[in-house]
């Protein structure tokens, strides 16, 4: 029942909790920690069972929502009337008596230990009681009670809801542990890891004058000081004014003026800042994780730990299986900022992507092996090392412009790292080498942007045809597969294939994409505005993308003049299918069921469309197709008139390239998505057999192994798959990942410009017009429903959100340009768009109303949900160009 800090037993988190354990294994290291005791959870136990409070609690308890505050509020004071009411067993009360008697100190603290806290995953940080300066047995006993009594603090109660942590006994327990006070002249916290910007190479210091409860409540700004974690070394150090500071008194402890000779100096010597580094070093060394301690200054000198537990909050490392490379390396995301996908993917999903990295590096003539070494995972999200990449500034500004196009942040956000970086980036040779082969492919690329430029009109049928005979040909080697082996190598076979196709498709595009650019430079010199050529992108013929939407809109009209609902069985839904039902709401992972499998999200869309006006819809699409044949008409008539004939045909052909070509940047996409569909069936296929051997329990759950398990199966993978399930919904549970992390932990995720007052947001517009509108925060397509002229706000969007934009007033992300899925689409539909705004959902909320600038990036909150403010006129869905 009382477990010393010093005992020799084995002691485990059932018996302890998480406080008391971290603190019985850092005495047990000979680290520098106050003498104490823990009453076990055992003891809890006896008193709950004496006072048979468990069937009274668990009442309180039931049907209470994490939500509802008063709720929670009132749960909790019941609870603790329970508590308050009981009596401790003299079994236990003689125990702690005998062993607060035998400690050196009288002073001593309480804090409470639950089973579950300080754990990696839920710290349960402030969660609970801690009671200091306890100088008399009888108060000892009631700080012992009230720590009881703070397992059930609302606040606790809410954490363990939201975290699906159990509320019943006895998986729910407390074990309190007493410790001798620590007292000093400065104390503070220490992470074995900066939490502010996630490096594990750095140690962060908190520290203030007196104890440290004035640090750890908030009561004064305390100072902070950041050291390489290595070496030791200051990065930083910031010394705050303090003008007050928490004493210990007879009665407890006080707050107290700082004296003032004091209040504007460092509470750390050089001296002291070393040796809580040596500190910090035992720490992590013992626990080999980044870990959140509590540490006091003795008046000896010495430096006393008294709390220790895992760092959470920090996201972790990048993955990787390859040996660690020395010096800095620099990871860029994938999927958020080239496709502007922040989910996570299935395990499965993302060894297929490592495939498509393969297959694409053999194309250029890399040949870097199934696993390539630039492959890194965190969360779930897929990033690339892009280290070799930016050593040369001079190729590392041109590849940031690039992706400026795609998301403006990242592209400032790489230039500013290797500005910070440059030395570090730069000390080691540029190791980056153009294969052969490379030239070769750019021969032949070469011949595919001649022949779209001097035959636009039949890039569309040649870019399609690349992609339909490669996948007859794959199509007849899967129908010979017959074993699992022969499966996957199919699937590496259509893979490596498929990145061919893509790369040569996108020749077919430069004509249109270069056009576009000639025809804006000519414009902004005639003119100084290019909005003239707007509608000229609308409606673009050859995007598959843009087909998709209007497929949909004329189904719903079709069943809306018929008076039908959909139903996946009709012949027009199978048609469109057919045709479009191998993409799905998370296209690139081919984990996720696709539409064909799984119709029910393009039913909501058509359901969606017909409670709206079905004939505007179509007709303000069909509208777009006229609207851009006249712009082309008034381009033309407007550069005649100002550089004569010569020049208007010049301008005429380029918008021939941008009607005929710029749709197909759509198309490489949309057909390596039709490669997945047939990967995804082969693994179904393969997800079969697995079911047949006992291996897992449904095809499914093939998405949650990895290629080499499906290869070689060792027995049952249930085990494994239930805890892969759990990771992923987690992961699913974070909506803002890092564009950019190194393999020093950093996470680097861009903030927006912030406007000058609180109603005012600022982004990069990539897509002109103003609307104002009702806001719809929408974090998966899937499901989701857009009122006509509702401003759609999301993280990103691919594809899959199109036929949502048909509906949509404005769109708001958080990742995104010009060259984005979101922004080429908007554009088209003539809807404004402003990207580049960090965590939008948390500023944004669904009801509220917003007026939206695609000419500035301004976004000006007209009014939050649920507001008494006047109402401000609304203009659903307009798009204006003044």
């Amino acid at each position: 029942m009382i477990i010393p800090f010093h005992t020799t037993v084995h002691v485990d988190l059932a018996a302890a909790g998480g406080k008391g354990l971290n603190l019985v294994q850092m005495t047990a290291a000979g680290m520098n920690v106050p003498e104490g005791f823990i009453l076990s959870t055992e003891a809890f136990q006896l008193f709950i069972d004496h006072n048979r409070l468990s069937d009274p609690v668990q009442a309180i308890l039931k049907d209470l929502d994490a939500h509802d505050s008063n709720g929670l509020e009132e749960a909790s004071a019941a609870i603790q009337r329970l508590i308050q009411d009981a009596v401790i067993p003299e079994a236990v009360s003689s125990q702690v008596s005998a062993q607060y008697r035998a400690l050196p100190s009288a002073r001593v603290a309480v804090r409470s230990s639950a089973s579950a806290e300080d754990l990696p995953e839920t710290s349960f940080a402030g969660q609970h009681n801690s009671y200091l300066h306890i100088g008399q047995e009888e108060a000892l006993l009631q700080a012992v009670k009230d720590c009881w009594g703070s397992l059930w603090n609302p606040r606790a109660i809410a954490y363990r809801f939201n975290n699906g942590i159990p509320q019943t006994f006895p998986t729910l327990s407390m074990a309190v542990v007493v410790q001798c006070m620590a007292e000093g002249d400065a104390a503070g916290v220490m992470f074995t890891a900066n939490p502010l910007n996630n490096r594990r190479d750095q140690l962060f210091i908190n520290a203030s004058w007196g104890m440290g409860e004035a640090v750890v409540s908030g009561m004064v700004t305390p100072d902070q000081f950041i050291l390489e974690k290595q070496s030791g070394n200051p990065v930083s150090s910031r010394i705050a004014t303090e003008t007050v500071q928490v004493m210990p008194n007879d009665d407890g402890h006080d707050t107290v003026p700082v004296p003032s000779h004091l209040q504007d100096k460092a509470s750390l010597t050089d001296d002291q800042l070393r040796e809580l580094h040596e500190l910090a070093a035992a720490v992590e060394q013992y626990y080999q994780k980044p870990m959140d301690t509590e540490w006091v200054l003795g008046r000896d000198g010495t430096v006393r730990i008294v709390q220790a537990r895992p760092l959470t909050g920090l996201h972790p490392l990048v993955e990787t299986n390859d040996p660690p490379e020395e010096g800095l390396r620099f990871y860029f995301s994938f999927t958020r900022v080239s496709q502007g996908i922040s989910v996570p993917f299935t395990p499965l999903g993302i060894d297929v992507q490592r495939l498509e990295m393969w297959g694409a590096l053999k194309v250029l003539g890399i040949r870097a092996g199934k696993s390539p070494k630039g492959f890194k995972t965190a969360e779930g999200r897929i990033y690339w090392d892009f280290t070799e990449l930016i050593r040369n500034k001079k190729r590392a500004t041109k590849m940031a412009d690039s992706l400026a196009m795609k998301d403006p942040v990242a592209g400032e956000l790489i230039k500013a790292f290797i500005r910070e970086n440059e030395e570090e980036l730069t000390a080691k040779r540029d190791r980056l080498k153009l294969p052969p082969r490379l030239f070769v492919l750019m021969i032949r690329m070469g011949i595919r942007v001649a022949g779209a430029m001097l035959r636009p009109e039949q890039a569309e049928k040649r870019a399609v045809k690349l992609a339909e005979d490669h996948l007859r040909r794959m199509t007849r080697q899967a129908d010979k597969a017959r074993t699992i082996r022969d499966e996957i190598a199919v699937v590496d076979t259509i893979m490596e294939n498929a990145m061919r196709v893509i790369v040569h498709q996108c020749a077919y595009i430069v004509p249109g994409m270069l056009a576009e650019k000639r025809a804006e430079k000519r414009l902004k010199k005639l003119t100084g505005d290019t909005r003239l050529l707007l509608p000229v992108i609308k409606a673009l013929p050859n995007s598959p993308t843009t087909q998709m939407g209007h497929r949909l809109v004329t189904l719903a009209r079709e069943y809306e003049r018929n008076g039908q609902l959909p139903d996946q069985n009709d012949p027009a839904i199978q048609s469109f299918l057919g045709e479009f039902g191998h993409r799905s709401n998370v296209e690139l992972d081919v984990g996720i069921p696709n539409w064909q499998e799984d119709p029910a999200y393009i039913l909501n869309l058509i359901h969606t469309y017909m409670t709206q006006d079905t004939e505007a819809l179509y007709d303000r699409l069909a509208q777009r197709e006229t609207e851009s044949d006249q712009a082309v008409e008034a381009i033309s008539r407007l550069v005649k008139e100002k550089k004569g004939r010569h020049a208007a045909a010049q301008i005429e052909q380029d918008c021939r390239y941008i009607r005929n070509l710029l749709g197909l940047r759509e198309r490489p996409k949309f057909d390596l998505i039709r490669s997945f569909a047939l990967v995804r069936k082969l693994l179904l296929e393969a997800g079969d057999e697995l079911v047949e051997q006992g291996v897992i329990a449904h095809r499914d759950e093939i998405a949650f192994l990895h290629r080499r398990e499906i290869l070689n199966p060792e027995g049952s993978y249930s085990e494994q798959i239930a805890k892969r399930k759990a990771q992923f919904e987690h992961q699913q549970s974070i909506r803002t990942v890092p564009r950019f992390m190194t393999n020093t932990g950093e996470t680097i995720y861009g903030s927006e410009p912030v406007g000058e007052e609180d109603h005012v947001l600022t982004g990069f517009p990539i897509a002109s017009g103003v609307c104002t509108g009702t806001v719809r925060v929408i974090h998966d397509p899937k499901g989701a429903a857009l009122s006509d002229g509702e401003i759609l706000v999301t993280h990103s969007t691919d594809p899959s959100w199109t036929p949502l934009f048909l509906s949509a007033g404005g769109l708001i992300m958080e990742t995104g340009g010009t060259g984005s899925h979101g922004g080429i689409v908007a554009r088209e539909y003539g809807i404004p768009a402003v990207a580049g705004i960090e965590r939008i959902s948390e500023k944004l909320a669904t009801g509220d109303q917003v007026r939206i600038d695609g000419n500035t990036g301004q976004i000006v909150i007209v009014k939050k949900a649920g507001s008494a403010d006047e109402e401000a006129p609304l203009i659903h869905g307009k798009d204006e160009l003044a």
